[in-house]
């Protein structure tokens, strides 16, 4: 069995990880452990994972402990949106400077694996931001939300045509400001509501919708 540990900074990410991702992979041998960095906030210093240095950390130390395990791989799940920009970060000029959110996700790949230097270590930057992946699907958040029907459709109304994970970075166009916009209780309840509506959509739609994702797993899956 080989050991896949993937970092990430909430709670969301590491209840998707766990009820979407992980069946499948044991059934291919490969055993998630979903691990929350440290962020400023857990440090009560205010902020999420504003400072890439404490990713950086949190993977070295991994690094350090199974650095002679052939069988243990280590990748981060990090947000475009909101991407740490503090401390030693990766996010320099020649990102700021590119237009498109993909080209800047696998230049930010490129440069973690450079940073790292780690033979098993597998960098993801998620376009734009988890509920990037609820985008998929809107209508699976009913399942959740069933009195929010004619609210869903104006969420899809306003997203229609847009692939996405190409649903913008900004603060107001962000994946989960659009929903906030339109069910504002899903602020309190992403961990709940979040990770239920990606299970009902279902990690085969999730990877078919969004090439960016489906590419990451595609390579987890080749570990």
């Amino acid at each position: 069995m080989k050991k896949l540990f993937i970092i990430v900074e909430g709670e969301t990410e590491e209840r998707f990880l766990r009820k979407v991702l992980y069946h499948d992979f044991i059934l291919q041998g490969i055993h998630i452990e979903a691990q929350q960095w440290t962020t400023n906030r857990k440090l009560g210093t205010g902020g999420g994972g504003n400072s890439f240095d404490l990713i950086e950390n949190h993977v070295r130390r991994l690094m350090a402990r199974y650095n002679h395990d052939n069988n243990v791989f280590i990748s981060v799940m990090i947000d475009l949106y909101a991407f740490p920009k503090q401390g030693n970060s990766i996010y320099d000029a020649d990102v700021e400077r590119l237009k498109n959110g993909k080209q800047k996700a696998i230049l930010l790949e490129k440069k973690m694996e450079e940073r790292m230097g780690y033979r098993n270590f597998i960098p993801y930057v998620q376009l734009h931001e988890y509920e990037s992946l609820l985008l998929s699907k809107p209508d699976a958040l009913s399942l959740f939300y069933t009195d929010k029907a004619p609210e869903i459709e104006a969420l899809k109304t306003e997203i229609n045509g847009k692939h996405p994970e190409e649903i913008n970075e900004t603060p107001q166009g962000a994946p989960s400001k659009r929903i906030m916009k339109y069910i504002p209780r899903y602020e309190k309840q992403k961990t709940t509501a979040g990770v239920a509506t990606a299970e009902a959509t279902g990690l085969h739609y999730l990877r078919t919708a969004c090439t960016h994702f489906n590419d990451w797993v595609s390579k987890l899956e080749s570990i």
